[in-house]
């Protein structure tokens, strides 16, 4: 049964505050989804990289081939929610392409179900912090997928759980740099939900196991260690101006 989901919106001096939609799936909806798919073993496959684009196509670029994308961090909240916009670009077109290649895919149809709810929210968080940068200071990033075989479902499962834990550990290492309460609480509802996406994809690749959550706490990486990882599926060079030049480690020391 659907419930209402809280959801954040901008206020006139720059912050956030909460609102409700209603109607919204559940979360309890949305693990019997997994639930669904619990009893399937991953079905045999790699990671399918290739010399051309075909499995890609279209609008595959060249990583680093595009203009620069800086972000500078002198600018305070702006600069970490920019970062944040420029994940959730990434994770959002990923998620696209994966809905869009279900046609042609072995991805199950209650799997196909999880992985269209899982689009929905990264394009919510991506329209969100768009809205709140403003048209002005919203960068626009080209994410691209080359090697991806989107029709090959470990292959998309793989990928997916990379970029969740990725994306978990990056706002876990990025909120530090906060200073409004409001975007403090907007991060941390956001990367609740990117923590319920690892578990989930954990869930998918490896049914039933210890995989769903393996570590008692999560990573927490710093944007340069984040930045490096992710310009791999940018065609914008990725760059910070005025870096942060302290880091608090999480619990694992990784960051």
């Amino acid at each position: 049964m659907p419930d209402d989901r809280i959801t954040m919106h901008r206020t006139p001096h720059g912050g956030l505050e909460p609102s409700v939609v209603h109607g919204a799936p559940s979360r309890r909806a949305f693990l019997r989804l997994v639930g669904a798919t619990g009893v399937l073993a991953a079905l045999p496959g790699v990671m399918v990289a290739c010399g051309s684009d075909d499995v890609t196509a279209p609008l595959n670029g060249i990583a680093g081939s595009g203009s620069p994308l800086l972000i500078d961090f002198a600018k305070g909240d702006a600069a970490v929610l920019q970062f944040a916009h420029v994940l959730e670009q990434l994770e959002a077109e990923f998620y696209t392409r994966v809905v869009d290649a279900f046609a042609g895919s072995n991805i199950t149809t209650a799997e196909q179900g999880v992985l269209a709810e899982i689009r929905n929210h990264e394009v919510a968080h991506r329209e969100f912090l768009g809205r709140l940068l403003g048209a002005e200071n919203a960068p626009a990033a080209t994410p691209t997928f080359r090697g991806i075989d989107f029709a090959n479902r470990t292959a998309v499962l793989t990928a997916a759980k990379e970029l969740e834990d990725l994306g978990v550990a990056a706002y876990n290492g990025a909120v530090q740099y906060l200073v409004a309460p409001e975007n403090v609480l907007a991060l941390g509802k956001i990367v609740s939900v990117e923590a319920r996406h690892a578990a989930t994809v954990r869930d998918l690749l490896n049914a039933r196991s210890a995989d769903f959550a393996p570590n008692a706490t999560d990573e927490v990486f710093r944007p340069a260690k984040v930045a490096a990882v992710i310009q791999a599926n940018l065609v914008d060079k990725l760059g910070f101006v005025n870096a942060p030049s302290t880091f608090v480690q999480g619990p694992q020391g990784n960051g």
